[in-house]
């Protein structure tokens, strides 16, 4: 329509015409006869409303409105006349396919047209549901105030006025609360829903859907959502997005971001984050969110006090039945048990207390799960688990070739003769009765037949088939034993199974070093084990490398790094006196080297003596020489870029100073890092450096900030200032940004450089230290340290939210005067309750273990870990997706289908096909 209406619209007369107003609009040329009365103001609302919105879409009749009103004439252009197609008589039946198809086009657009253009139907964006204070709708007539019940169209703006305060229902059923002197609009495309905010603060219980998202759009950032709490604030500086449930991405200017219950991120100049809290006080429902909070926690201890942990095992009976070729084994207790008794529990706790009935409830709408499904599955696994023993064994093995081979599940089962039936029964049941199950019990996996789609096709040609039979579906074997079950895709790893079961001399498997390293492990006491044979994965995969220059400085780049000589990966998680305690150790089959040498072995940690008790987050840690470290380093970046060294040494000669000899051989190898003190207005952050020659390391950065402050002034800024002072017998330098007006102070005390944002926290940690108040001598601290031989550490990452959330829980309890007294003293405690949580790590010889210690964890073992608590109940949902084929993602995630992921990038490739035709389509015009 565009192309054949170009020169009707672009000759249209300067004046206003009297052609008559058509009947009906269908083309370009009926557009441009109903111009002359849309300029006089005599047409109807409704053939305005078409109008304006076709000439935003079509450019030769926007030109020609253009003309019409200004007196313009615009140049003609002629149309492009198709060419001539062969004469061709469609059938009767064709005929007739073609009117139904049109007849359905035309009643299915008539719909969305009348819906989007007739007066009284332009779509609803929200209903006010209350105001405290005046609202109004803002538009270039005026202001118009609104009460509850109003409706709100799409891109309307609306505007809270000052003390004021609103709820609207959003046309998807989401929750809008609107703060004082907020600005924002709505719109609805019938699969998105957008709130543009324009400045201001909202917070939205965002509802589930079934298509489509929730975006929340500020100047800045975009935020989108599916079923989610959040708040999001725009302001001059800015924005802030906080999270109370749920998952919530962020694209702030391309930089993107996941955020998770109590997350926060902040886009703009020098806007700190504060606690969500904090955040979100203002909203109404201030106190229902902390309510919640505080009734998850307790509803995790709970858990954690009444049901029973798993227990460690100290041998195998699947070690010996794994295959010869295996590379990855992965054991895992039977926490089937563990979690039906949770989900019992915490059945009671709703029944007990409205709110987190309310909550819980909420939240299953808006993840679109039930309670009573929620239930069925948890008890569909306990069923599943009572059949079987205390631990479930996944091995996988890799052929000659390299490439993945068949995985091999193992199993004990309490009652071997009652597993088939039960099986098939739930088969049954989940298949709605399909008795081509994907599941094939063999009798004996040495004599079973198993027919292939080859044998299938030839038995369907020996019977004079007219077409070959579908592909057969890909089938899992379940062989049953002694007790014992063992079930895989291929059928010749059951046959190996079976072999070696029958003779465990012919498994090489079990007299292998992989196997002996599992075997520490169960010694040791095993819970969640996964381990990787990397030696063997690394040998392929660099075999697989071909002979041109590119894959051997490749392989001689991971040979710098030291990646080449890793043996084994072995990750283990077990509960040890009511803690999850996980571990990972990476070996290696010679001394380490490359990055993995740059880790020291466990030594002492004065850095730590300069960190208070109080501390919310510490790491350190211990390193070879750093000069050694820049040699790795340089080895490695020269595999990358072969004149790396000449092209540093002559930046080196230009400047005046040695990167090796000036920065880092005056640094001994310890390192630490520490948040300690306020976190408001400024975060109280410590850097502390261990310094050999500290005369060199001083007059270094003078050149360094003298070289800055030269490049600086050619540029016309202020550069940097240093400031020397000394107090107490001691030297403070501060270097201050002219430009920025960001400030650093540091000082040189006992062999360290202690950095810091102020010299009074220099001063303070001075005096800590002086009365020996340090991180070392905390008994916080010193309670999250581990039970084992070591006594130093390699590097450790320690925090302790506790300092940071009291005051935040006691005004938390202070918002909540309505609850009762039992509940505001729990939230007051809610900050004592809260251990400390210690990660650390060991590099010795050979190896490098990393390790914590904790009460739970987001991955623990622990009764409220299982149930995911207390946050999104994450196990049932992996659950409940496996069970309906539906992949295991977070709320919010979206694409949980393989389906839908599929279909999602085929909208993305029309999407971007489109906007390529278009471009191109531009620049023809």
């Amino acid at each position: 329509a565009e192309a054949s209406g170009a020169t009707a619209a672009a000759s249209a007369p300067a004046t206003n015409v009297t052609t008559s107003a058509p009947d009906h609009i269908r083309d370009c040329a009926d557009f441009r006869a109903i111009m002359p009365a849309y300029l006089a103001g005599e047409l109807s609302p409704a053939r305005a409303l078409l109008l304006e919105d076709h000439t935003q879409e079509c450019i030769p009749c926007r030109k020609g409105l253009k003309a019409a009103r200004t007196g313009e004439r615009v140049a003609a252009t002629r149309a492009a006349r198709p060419a001539r197609a062969a004469q061709w008589k469609p059938s009767p039946v064709f005929r007739w396919a073609m009117a139904a198809s049109v007849a359905v086009v035309a009643v299915l657009g008539g719909a969305v047209m009348f819906k989007k253009f007739m007066p009284g139907t332009q779509a609803l964006a929200a209903t006010i549901e209350s105001v405290d204070g005046a609202v109004y709708s803002v538009t270039e007539a005026g202001q118009e105030l609104l009460s509850p019940g109003a409706l709100i169209k799409a891109g309307a703006r609306i505007r809270t006025a000052k003390d004021s305060h609103a709820m609207l229902r959003l046309a998807d059923g989401s929750l809008l609360e609107s703060r004082e002197r907020s600005e924002f609009s709505v719109s609805d495309s019938g699969r998105d829903t957008t709130v543009k905010l324009e400045r201001g603060d909202v917070l939205v219980e965002a509802a589930k859907r079934t298509v489509g998202r929730l975006y929340v759009q500020t100047p800045d950032s975009t935020v989108e959502v599916k079923g989610t709490i959040f708040a999001v604030g725009s302001g001059t500086k800015g924005s802030r997005v906080s999270v109370v449930e749920g998952e919530v991405h962020v694209d702030s200017r391309g930089q993107k971001k996941v955020l998770h219950p109590g997350d926060q991120a902040t886009n703009g100049v020098g806007i700190e984050r504060i606690p969500v809290q904090q955040d979100i006080a203002w909203s109404r429902n201030a106190a229902k969110y902390v309510n919640m909070v505080n009734d998850l926690t307790r509803l995790r201890q709970d858990l954690n006090q009444r049901v029973a942990r798993p227990g460690v095992r100290y041998s195998s009976r699947f070690l010996d039945l794994a295959p010869e070729n295996t590379v990855v084994y992965a054991a895992l207790p039977n926490l089937a048990e563990s979690l039906a008794e949770s989900h019992r529990i915490m059945q009671e706790r709703i029944k007990q207390n409205p709110a987190l009935a309310e909550w819980v409830g909420g939240g299953a709408k808006r993840e679109g799960r039930g309670a009573g499904l929620d239930g069925s599955v948890v008890e569909r696994v306990r069923e599943f688990g009572a059949q079987l023993g205390d631990e479930i064994v996944v091995a996988g093995g890799m052929d000659a070739s390299g490439e993945p081979s068949s995985v091999v599940v193992f199993g004990e089962l309490k009652d071997a003769a009652s597993f088939r039936p039960f099986v098939e029964k739930q088969i049954a049941e989940l298949g709605g009765g399909d008795k081509k199950a994907p599941i094939k019990f063999v009798d004996d996996p040495l004599t079973a037949a198993v027919e292939t789609t080859n044998n299938a096709q030839a038995a369907a040609s020996s019977k004079g088939a007219k077409s070959a039979p579908a592909p057969r579906r890909e089938e899992i074997y379940v062989w049953v034993q002694d007790g014992l079950f063992a079930a895989s895709p291929k059928i010749e790893s059951l046959r190996a199974v079976a072999t070696t079961k029958a003779n465990a001399a012919t498994n090489r498997f079990v007299g292998s070093p992989f196997h002996a390293r599992i075997s520490e492990v169960y010694k040791e006491g095993a819970g969640l084990i996964v381990a990787a044979d990397l030696e063997k994965i690394t040998a392929q995969i660099v075999a697989k490398q071909g002979s041109n220059p590119a894959d051997a400085s490749k392989i001689e780049g991971f040979r710098q790094l030291g990646l080449l000589s890793m043996k084994y990966f072995v990750i283990e998680q077990k509960e040890v006196k009511a803690k999850t305690q996980s571990r990972a150790v990476l070996s290696f089959s010679e001394p380490r080297r490359g990055v993995a040498s740059w880790l020291a072995a466990p030594g002492p940690m004065g850095a730590l003596e300069f960190v208070s008790p109080n501390a919310n987050v510490a790491a350190a840690f211990v390193v070879k020489e750093p000069a050694l470290l820049v040699d790795d380093l340089l080895g490695f970046l020269e595999t990358v870029e072969p004149n790396l060294r000449k092209q540093l040494r002559d930046l080196e000669a230009q400047q005046g100073f040695n990167v090796r000899e000036d920065f880092a051989r005056p640094l001994g190898g310890e390192f630490a890092f520490a948040v300690d003190g306020p976190v408001l207005p400024t975060p109280s952050w410590k850097m502390i450096l261990e310094v050999y020659d500290q005369n060199r390391l001083q007059g270094t950065l003078e050149r360094v900030v003298e070289r800055l402050n030269g490049w600086a002034a050619l540029q016309g800024k202020g550069g940097l200032q240093w400031q020397n002072t000394n107090e107490g017998g001691r030297a403070f330098y501060s270097l201050k940004s002219v430009d920025f007006g960001l400030e650093v102070h540091y000082m040189y005390e006992n062999g360290y450089l202690v950095a810091g944002p102020s010299r009074a926290l220099l001063l303070n940690t001075l005096k800590s230290r002086d009365a020996q108040l340090t991180l070392l001598t905390s008994q916080r601290f010193r309670s999250a340290l581990p039970e084992d031989g070591n006594v130093n550490f390699s590097a450790i990452v320690y925090h302790d939210l506790a300092p940071l959330l009291k005051p935040l829980a006691e005004s938390a309890a202070g918002m909540a005067q309505n609850l009762p007294e039992e509940q505001r003293k729990a939230i007051s405690g809610f900050a004592a309750d809260t251990p400390p949580t210690l990660a650390y790590a060991y590099a010795q010889g050979d190896r490098i273990t990393l390790a914590a210690t904790t009460e739970g964890g987001p991955f623990g073992l622990s009764p409220a870990s299982l149930l995911g608590m207390p946050n999104s109940f994450a196990i049932q949902h992996i659950l409940m997706d496996g069970m309906s084929g539906k992949s295991a993602q977070p709320a919010g995630g979206g694409g949980r289908t393989v389906e839908g992921r599929i279909q999602k990038e085929i909208e993305r490739a029309r999407e971007a096909e489109a906007k390529a035709e278009a471009e191109k389509a531009g620049q023809r015009r």
